[in-house]
């Protein structure tokens, strides 16, 4: 498809479909979450501090007089939070048509992006949504997607394993509401992992020809859904011991007193922005270590290299599936399986960013007594369900 005009100059191509509130100027577009990557990070970003900030970024448009260079922002809104692309195209994005796509090719190792709206009325409309693999509700186009040019060029193959998974989801969908065939919070997946045909296994997460499928419930309808909320653990990983020494000097010297349990405990979940117990993280890219601080001091401490090891073993491919949840009479539950996330590559550069936003930490759960230490894992987790898909470099709203 030839859409821009320096194609040979651009890395992936976003798109998505703009909503009332997306124009040129003050509100600008908002941008998803797994959308960011393809932005500059924010100069001496403080995650606990109440600012907005911004950076400089250059946007071109084909407008009616010919190509047209703007000087344009990228935001992070704090209140929100949110982050929006603004002081934009008038002419493209104030008159809009509703169900309109923009398209954004970001140039390589440059935050210069070539930037068009293609209208429903367009002859290309059809071709890019489905090009983008977007989702569709009442013959409209929903959501957003991330591939490559190349993909957008039309150079690589079709997914086939994708697209058979998408299909078959979009039958389970077709059947409306299903009862769960398990009580409990495991209900959601294991019905789920049945209407595909896939056998439980208690080793690992479900799994679709090497696709691994993660499954959430919701109480609300997709139109009305908001972001998933809650934790969501990434992988474990034992720190390299230091000064600790190993986990019963971690305890023993660094935990506190468990009067209740009659035990010395260290529980906490420890992040760059300092906790109540002055535990607090440590990014230093130099040393290619995450050092693990209390009250300023390196306790125990990662190694960058198996940090990414561990996170590339664990999320190479997935799809994130939801189902709006809803309870009978009887107690029993039901799901509407109706929305589906495909993510591949995951980014070891936007995990390390999001340790610096204080989005990503590591929880100790660990305790010792009569002079046993036991532990539950030393967990990296994400704080929000919803910061997911900016672990993926490329991510597409299949549903």
């Amino acid at each position: 498809m030839q859409l821009f005009k320096k194609p040979e100059k651009i890395d992936d191509v976003f798109c998505k479909v703009l909503t009332r509130n997306d124009d040129s100027g003050r509100h600008g577009v908002l941008i998803p979450v797994h959308a960011y990557r393809l932005f500059p990070t924010f100069k001496n970003f403080i995650p606990d501090t109440p600012e907005n900030y911004e950076e400089d970024i250059i946007t071109y448009w084909e407008e009616s007089r010919g190509w047209a260079q703007k000087k344009s922002k990228w935001k992070h809104y704090h209140r929100y939070p949110e982050r929006r692309m603004t002081s934009l195209s008038p002419e493209n994005l104030n008159n809009k048509i509703e169900g309109s796509l923009i398209v954004v090719g970001k140039y390589r190792d440059n935050y210069e992006y070539e930037c068009f709206v293609v209208s429903p009325d367009d002859p290309l409309y059809l071709e890019v949504g489905t090009l983008f693999n977007l989702g569709e509700e009442g013959g409209q186009f929903v959501g957003s997607s991330i591939i490559p040019i190349a993909a957008f060029e039309g150079d690589n193959d079709e997914d086939e394993v994708i697209d058979e998974l998408v299909e078959k989801i979009k039958q389970i969908r077709s059947l409306g509401f299903v009862k769960s065939l398990k009580s409990g919070d495991t209900g959601v997946g294991f019905t789920f992992e049945a209407l595909l045909g896939i056998a439980a296994n208690s080793d690992k997460a479900p799994d679709y020809k090497g696709i691994e499928i993660k499954t959430t419930r919701s109480a609300q309808s997709k139109e009305t859904r908001k972001a998933l909320t809650g934790k969501q653990t990434l992988f474990s990983l034992i720190p390299q011991w230091g000064i600790a020494g190993s986990r019963k000097g971690l305890v023993e010297e660094f935990g506190y007193c468990d009067k209740i349990r009659g035990r010395t405990a260290l529980y906490c979940t420890i992040k760059v922005v300092p906790n109540s117990l002055g535990w607090s993280l440590d990014v230093s890219e130099k040393d290619g270590l995450i050092y693990v601080l209390r009250d300023g001091v390196n306790v125990v401490h990662y190694s960058m290299i198996d940090l990414q090891n561990s996170l590339e073993s664990k999320h190479k491919e997935s799809v994130f599936v939801t189902a709006q949840a809803r309870k009978n009479k009887d107690g029993s539950e039901e799901f509407l399986y109706d929305s589906v996330l495909h993510c591949k590559e995951v980014s070891f550069v936007e995990f390390i960013t999001m340790i610096k936003e204080n989005l990503v930490g590591v929880d100790f759960a660990i305790h010792s007594s009569d002079g046993k230490v036991r532990d539950h894992g030393f967990l990296w987790r994400l704080e929000n369900k919803k910061y997911v898909p900016r672990l993926f470099k490329y991510v597409q709203e299949r549903l």
